[in-house]
């Protein structure tokens, strides 16, 4: 989930184009190069890329990252375009997006009753639309008791399997603290997947502290996208229980979605929008137009997802 504060967005945002200008585009390139050795044409890409999308009977698209609007109406757009949760429904249809997993924008407040009435806002709606969509359970660990009863109540009384995303600037709170720790026990314990939004140097250390816990992490890049994005990747490629979601930063730079698969495989990629803050259909586009097979690109739609959790005990 990307910055909320229309004031530290786009101060991040020109802060980062800053310094990929300064930088020079030579600087990316080479960067760039220098993972790609082989050939571009190497037997990795012999296939014929289809111009006219994917496969119409096997194209369904999965979204392991959705923020609904909360009951009282979207918070996060910076102008209100799906203010209610029929909205946020009716978008996803245009886009092409038949399942996916939601927390709702409500539960990002500091407060436990902030994140458990957005909590439970998450079970109606899962409850209202049977079928479409799974819960996600938001808590802040800052008020650890509480969080951990909350993760309890939803992997047990609601069947959540997914936790997050958690987002450490939203509170704010540090990942390196004890109550951190406190929760990815938990999560590990219930058996759920816990979704993280990361800087770099953050994920590195989650890495180092929790490689045995499932987790998701949100976005290519990060706010140093254009230093920090590639070292991401590689992160992820090193652990089998880590996976990447396309949403945010860098999916749109032609050649990162190849290099993750490359990297990392083509079977721990997944499609995550960050809907209703940003637009699905920049994801989708660049993955059916990307230079990876039609197989792998309906694995990161919604194949991988449905892996990952049917080892978890959730048919979709």
């Amino acid at each position: 989930m990307e910055n909320k504060s229309d004031s530290i967005e786009r101060g991040s945002s020109r802060n980062t184009r800053r310094r990929f200008l300064a930088r020079g585009s030579g600087l990316l390139a080479g960067a760039i190069a220098g993972r790609f050795t082989e050939p571009f044409d190497s037997p990795y890409y012999e296939t014929e890329r289809k111009s006219n999308g994917l496969d119409k009977e096997s194209g369904l698209i999965y979204d392991c990252h959705l923020h609904c609007p909360a009951e009282a109406g979207e918070k996060w757009q910076w102008y209100k375009v799906t203010p209610s949760f029929e909205d946020f429904v009716k978008y996803l249809d245009s886009a092409g997006i038949k399942k996916g997993i939601i927390n709702s924008q409500r539960s990002y407040g500091a407060k436990p009753e902030e994140f458990i009435a957005g909590n439970r806002e998450v079970a109606r709606f899962v409850e209202k639309y049977k079928g479409r969509f799974l819960g996600a359970c938001v808590v802040n660990p800052l008020y650890t008791d509480e969080a951990l009863k909350e993760l309890e109540y939803c992997r047990n009384q609601l069947g959540f399997v997914w936790a997050g995303e958690l987002c450490n600037y939203m509170v704010p709170f540090d990942y390196s603290v004890k109550e951190f720790e406190a929760i990815v026990n938990q999560v590990a314990r219930l058996r759920m997947i816990l979704s993280l939004h990361t800087e770099h140097g953050e994920m590195e250390y989650i890495a180092d502290k929790f490689p045995d816990a499932v987790i998701a992490f949100a976005h290519f890049g990060d706010d140093h996208e254009y230093e920090d994005i590639f070292k991401r990747i590689d992160i992820v490629a090193k652990n089998p229980n880590y996976y990447l979601d396309t949403s945010g930063y860098g999916h749109d730079r032609v050649g990162v979605l190849e290099y993750a698969v490359r990297t990392i495989g083509p079977d721990r990629i997944l499609f995550g929008s960050d809907f209703s803050i940003n637009d699905p259909s920049t994801v989708i586009a660049r993955i059916i137009h990307s230079f990876i097979t039609e197989e792998q690109k309906q694995k990161i739609l919604s194949g991988n997802l449905k892996s990952l959790l049917g080892k978890f005990g959730v048919d979709v």
